[in-house]
């Protein structure tokens, strides 16, 4: 099975950001050492607890410091910005580390003051189907197409690109992703299994439709939660939980709760019934569990890779978990 990454960069209770940035270098690192395929940085804004609202920033970092995983975005928020910019910084990325820069793209508009701050004084908004196929046309160099800039170059002129994907969960994704022949990211966090199936069956038969001498590709991500101990397991699990019910508060937590924060953080009634809500938004189990039900997550939604996100308190457990797993997938 074919495993991947997507980090959403954490910062621990009693660490800081610059701490954070630095395990995610190591985590990288680690990652490479151990056959993961890539390694990529989602895009959050306004949310304390993680170091990701600039993922090509720490995406240089991460290409920097490795020599061969593939390192991209999970995803740029594509509307926010200008396609001719992002093109330029990925091109950038992929002129010093040729074939190993992955451009995930997705069109998420954040909360309400994230995007109104970051479309501040724009006229309209920009379509996000113009945006990836203005993508296309600056990595392809092409100025013989009918494009409203068709002698514009985004610079550096290089011979190679980025790998481009669209992330979603939607048939209206699916049909972008299908349509312009790129891979398919989707993930799972507890939906219909029958929704799911039913949108990448849909990338897969349009993919086949336009572009029949092509391969379709789909991505799964899933979070996942593993130790040797159960006790341990247990633990992490209840941080990961506390963690994913106080980012929907309005007072956003200042970082990720530590086990014995956890441990000690009493809830109400409410608070139990959204716990138990987000069960199945997350793999827990042994190693050889996680990896199982990974496997049949494969099968089960017809995925070409799986992407773990290894999002659990502390430094040394997420590098043991990501060990254990590539031990168990061996």
């Amino acid at each position: 099975m074919k495993l991947s990454i997507l980090d959403y960069v954490p910062i621990f209770e009693g660490r800081s950001a610059t701490d954070a940035l630095n395990h995610t270098v190591d985590l990288a690192q680690l990652a490479e050492q151990l056959g993961y395929y890539r390694y990529w940085i989602a895009e959050h804004h306004q949310v304390f607890s993680v170091a990701s609202s600039a993922p090509e920033m720490v995406m240089m970092s991460l290409l920097e410091n490795t020599t061969s995983i593939k390192i991209g975005s999970g995803g740029v928020m594509l509307p926010h910005y200008s396609a001719y910019k992002v093109a330029e910084i990925f091109k950038i990325m992929e002129a010093h580390h040729p074939k190993r820069v992955n451009l995930g793209t997705g069109h998420s508009p954040s909360y309400k003051n994230v995007n109104q701050a970051l479309n501040e004084f724009k006229t309209e908004k920009p379509d996000y189907l113009t945006q990836i196929k203005d993508l296309i046309h600056y990595f392809n160099d092409d100025i013989n197409d009918d494009h409203r800039f068709n002698h514009l170059r985004a610079t550096p002129t290089i011979d190679s690109q980025p790998d481009m994907f669209i992330l979603g969960t939607s048939k209206t994704s699916a049909t972008l992703a299908a349509k312009q022949g790129l891979s398919f990211v989707i993930a799972n966090m507890g939906q219909n299994k029958s929704q799911l199936q039913s949108v990448i069956n849909h990338y897969r038969l349009l993919f086949k439709q336009y572009h029949p001498t092509k391969s379709s590709y789909v991505l799964m991500s899933s979070f996942v939660i593993t130790a040797t101990e159960i006790s341990l397991r247990e633990s992490l699990a209840r941080a990961f939980h506390l963690w994913l019910l106080r980012i929907g508060y309005l007072n956003q937590p200042k970082f990720y709760p530590s086990l014995s924060y956890a441990a000690q953080r009493n809830y109400s009634s409410r608070e139990l019934e959204k716990i138990d809500q987000h069960q199945s938004r997350v793999i827990v189990g042994s190693p050889d569990e996680v990896v199982s039900k990974l496997k049949l997550m494969m099968t089960d939604f017809d995925a070409d890779e799986i992407m773990i996100q290894p999002h659990v308190y502390g430094e040394s457990n997420r590098k043991t978990l990501l060990r254990l797993l590539a031990q168990a997938n061996a």
